[in-house]
């Protein structure tokens, strides 16, 4: 079974591109059904380094991954 971490909540993003917070949340993106604290402080960690924001000016919780994040995401794919 995955675990909830980082690596997996990027990767999602990267997939998608920009997903709500209930989409990153659904077990078809993520491959389990996360606690939603959880997700809720990575999704935050992952926004302070620059890897993800947060759209303004939506009306639900939305997150984009930016390119500071694909590129993480590509360097840890050689990790």
């Amino acid at each position: 079974m995955a675990t909830l971490n980082r690596i997996l909540v990027l990767n999602t993003l990267i997939k998608h591109e920009t997903l709500t917070l209930t989409d990153i949340g659904k077990e078809e993106n993520l491959g389990m059904i996360p606690n939603k604290q959880h997700l809720q402080f990575i999704l935050e960690e992952l926004g302070e380094s620059g890897y993800i924001q947060k759209l303004n000016g939506a009306m639900v919780s939305t997150y984009t991954i930016t390119d500071k994040g694909i590129a993480e995401g590509e360097r840890l794919k050689e990790v």
